[in-house]
């Protein structure tokens, strides 16, 4: 639908174990924002209608498009080198690595970047996957940081024709898999999700 074209079966293998690997991770941000929706016994819709707005972000769904822009911009893998090392001296986001519960490496990513380097010998592109191993390589031996699914996630998509701005939309058509899951088990024993905030600022103060 996208391209005029059936692709081919190495192509939607990649798709495919793609959107599995996007469809449910636990309770990250749209998941716990549909979660919370549906607490409140608002309907599936409004919830899903959330996951996507807080999906929407570029620190939750935006980061496959980054590793695309970034690779892009790189160009040649003679230049990754110096240009993840800039960007760690200028203290730089650096989008694709780390993850805020995996902190010794993200399960799903030898999976993805299996499928990641299949399709880029499908397309004949060797110049992707080797500035990626290059970035990789640096960034574990500079901050010991390694990356997470977006890192292979998104120069899969790159390599099979897709805009760089449809990979967040390509990304909520999985997730809403596992936000609906997450909403009907919400629905079937539901309680108010209500957290407490604790007060860090000025001590008390009176009125003159």
């Amino acid at each position: 639908m996208c391209f005029g074209t059936v692709p081919s079966p190495e192509v939607v293998k990649a798709f495919d174990v793609s959107m599995t690997l996007y469809a449910e991770h636990s309770f990250n941000a749209s998941t716990f924002t549909a979660r919370v929706i549906t607490s409140s016994l608002s309907d599936m819709h409004g919830a899903v209608v959330g996951g996507i707005a807080s999906l929407k972000g570029p620190l939750h769904g935006g980061a496959n498009e980054a590793v695309a822009h970034m690779l892009t911009e790189i160009k040649e893998p003679e230049f990754a080198e110096a240009y993840i090392l800039e960007k760690i001296k200028n203290k730089e986001l650096i989008m694709g690595f780390g993850h805020r519960v995996y902190r010794n490496g993200d399960s799903r990513v030898p999976t993805m970047t299996e499928y990641y380097y299949k399709t880029a010998a499908y397309y004949k592109n060797e110049k992707l996957p080797n500035i990626s191993k290059i970035l990789e390589a640096t960034m574990l031996r500079e901050k010991d940081i390694k990356p997470n699914l977006d890192f292979p996630a998104g120069p899969t998509y790159y390599l099979m024709g897709f805009d760089i701005d449809f990979f967040t939309p390509i990304f909520i058509v999985s997730r809403i898999t596992g936000w609906c899951a997450h909403i009907m088990e919400q629905f079937s024993s539901n309680k108010l999700i209500r957290p407490l905030s604790k007060y860090t600022g000025s001590s008390h103060r009176k009125i003159k």
